[in-house]
């Protein structure tokens, strides 16, 4: 950075003013912030460490007016003078790490920041920071919702005979995903034993929602997975929903598809997950009492 040095935005040239903060172990403040004057100055009182910019007519571009790159520390100033953890700065430190070494633990980010910057994270921080990284590289995880139809084409297109089905709220929202892979419908029908055990879990995270699992067991006793559903909640219906897409593609004596009435293999898993089969009987044959 120095006089006239120009920036795309305001963003760009706080980012840089950060940066450097960190670099220098110091701390500075804003005596002016907004998108067309900023003047930033160091938090040691007389020290003579400033930066001025303004941005260039109408246009965004923003451009150094005045760089004063020289400090006035005492030992205890020194000292005092550890730089701010800021997750959605401190992240840019490290961006290559992160696309080099996706699994970079926050264990290990609070160490290289203590080592190489002289900053000391707690674990919440140095993950905070990570989450960061991957955000501005990968993008937001809420976005990844609107490739599911994109991905569950490509699934099919890519792996003949698989079954997916994807779920919508009224107002476009994601509800319920359905996925069973072609060689695990395969798989199933030729080597493992009738026997469907399924499970749910609840995830963690921003988003949360649960995940249904339908497995199988083969003639080595080992587990076969047959299928899994992402829902939103767990609930009667998001049950139901796993329930009656497992059962159209996965149980071969297809009479619950056929009649309407949870067969003998289907009422055996309906009653393994605390469900009344007589709710998963078709409308037709319920009668008002």
């Amino acid at each position: 950075m120095g006089s006239e040095h120009t920036f795309p935005n305001a963003a760009e040239f706080r980012d840089v003013v950060y940066l450097m903060s960190i670099a220098g172990r110091f701390r500075y403040r804003f005596k002016r912030n907004s998108m067309k004057h900023m003047t930033v100055v160091c938090t040691v009182t007389k020290c003579p460490w400033k930066v001025t910019a303004r941005a260039i007519g109408d246009s965004s571009i923003v451009q150094v007016h005045t760089f004063h790159n020289h400090h006035n520390h005492s030992l205890e100033d020194v000292a005092a003078c550890q730089s701010l953890v800021r997750s959605n700065w401190a992240s840019l430190l490290i961006d290559d790490v992160i696309q080099s070494t996706p699994d970079y633990q926050p264990r290990q980010i609070c160490k290289d920041f203590q080592r190489q910057h002289g900053m000391q994270l707690t674990y919440l921080q140095a993950w905070n920071i990570k989450e960061k990284a991957n955000e501005r590289i990968y993008g937001e995880p809420k976005y990844y919702y609107k490739l599911l139809p994109w991905m569950c084409e490509k699934m099919v297109a890519t792996n003949p005979g698989s079954i997916v089905e994807l779920g919508h709220s009224s107002d476009g929202h994601f509800e319920q995903l359905f996925v069973a892979h072609s060689v695990s419908i395969q798989g199933f029908a030729m080597g493992c034993r009738p026997i469907i055990a399924i499970d749910s879990a609840h995830m963690s995270g921003p988003y949360r929602g649960v995940l249904f699992s339908a497995t199988a067991y083969d003639a080595n006793d080992a587990m076969f997975p047959l299928a899994f559903g992402v829902m939103s909640s767990e609930n009667y219906d998001d049950w139901s929903w796993f329930l009656q897409n497992l059962k159209k593609r996965i149980c071969t004596c297809r009479g619950w598809e056929m009649l309407g009435i949870p067969c003998e293999h289907a009422t055996t898993v309906i009653l393994s997950i605390g469900q009344n089969v007589v709710d998963f009987v078709q409308d037709w044959y319920k009668f008002p009492m």
